[in-house]
């Protein structure tokens, strides 16, 4: 068992972003994003490297739509 090192209140709000989703499933999925982020740095075969460049479009795309996601909430403050 792992011990997650964060304030009471990052905690806190890490799990009720969460929703219903399990903590331990959330944190699966942060580890698989840290070992993927690992692996584009480090790819070295055409076969690494192919899965990195794969990976990394999946992250731009989430990036772009997080942006997209941000910046209509931005315009609609200043409406």
């Amino acid at each position: 068992m792992a011990r997650v090192q964060v304030s009471d209140e990052v905690w806190n709000a890490f799990r009720a972003s969460l929703g219903a989703t399990p903590v331990s499933v959330a944190l699966g999925e942060l580890v698989m994003r840290e070992v993927g982020r690992r692996e584009r740095r480090t790819a070295s075969d055409e076969q690494g490297v192919r899965l990195a460049v794969q990976d990394a479009r999946a992250v731009a795309d989430e990036l772009q739509e997080m942006i997209a996601r941000l910046e209509r909430r931005v315009s609609s403050t200043l409406s």
